[in-house]
């Protein structure tokens, strides 16, 4: 038992060869967050290339918000995101992200970076950004955890309204095929909003992934109410 355990998450600790689709940073071998996701892993290689849909829906109203991504990494250590968020079928914004890796620590069980987003909202004609610090760290073959904290300046042009944005997301190895996690993203400025995201993913190949979860979401200023949220992912 003991050596099949060893086998089984020696590729999840230390070479990232299993999963590489939805992964936070390949070395250490940590997953990728579900909703608030990477611009492909810290630590990226020139060249890398990813698509992914994410789809959220309501389940007190039906409404599905759904976002096609495109993710390149431009050079080592730096990788660019341009993504289109619909509500339902209707475009509602242009999103462009760049994130950067700073480095490792404590024997490469710990990764850190950056990462700064763009967006224009069509329906509200306004403009806002995020600028985050990210940090990843391996307790274990198969704990694992990924944090960011940040700041979200919304209404550039017009409200000017700033907000604190904490999250963190524990990770457990089941196997090198399925990973089991739990998402908490918060923005905390006059009211706070959250969404708690248990999920599960599921790695068919090294480079198909599905991520499928359910759980309690409330922008600030609204009830809250509950949703269904999956993403798949091909990387190359």
């Amino acid at each position: 038992m003991l050596t099949v355990a060893s086998g089984a998450y020696g590729n999840i600790f230390e070479d990232g060869e299993n999963g590489d689709a939805a992964l936070s940073s390949e070395r250490p071998h940590i997953p990728e967050p579900m909703v608030f996701d990477l611009v492909r892993p810290l630590g990226v290689q020139q060249g890398e290339f990813e698509t992914n849909v994410l789809a959220g829906h309501s389940l007190r109203n039906g409404k599905t918000d759904w976002a096609p991504e495109l993710e390149y990494a431009v050079r080592d250590g730096l990788a660019v995101e341009f993504e289109l968020p619909f509500e339902n079928l209707s475009i509602a914004e242009y999103k462009l992200a760049v994130q950067g890796t700073l480095g490792t620590l404590f024997g490469r069980r710990f990764i850190h970076g950056w990462q700064a987003i763009g967006r224009y909202d069509r329906h509200h004609d306004g403009y806002s950004a995020d600028a985050l610090y990210l940090a990843g760290y391996r307790w274990d073959h198969a704990f694992s955890t990924f944090n960011m904290a940040g700041l979200r300046w919304s209404g550039i042009d017009r409200r000017n309204k700033l907000a604190g944005i904490v999250n963190t997301s524990w990770f457990y190895g089941v196997s090198d095929r399925v990973t089991l996690g739990i998402e908490l993203d918060n923005e905390i400025a006059s009211r706070w909003g959250y969404l708690l995201m248990p999920q599960v993913h599921l790695d068919f190949t090294d480079h198909a992934t599905l991520q499928l979860g359910a759980g309690p979401s409330r922008l600030p200023g609204k009830p809250t109410e509950w949703m269904a949220v999956w993403r798949m992912i091909f990387a190359f």
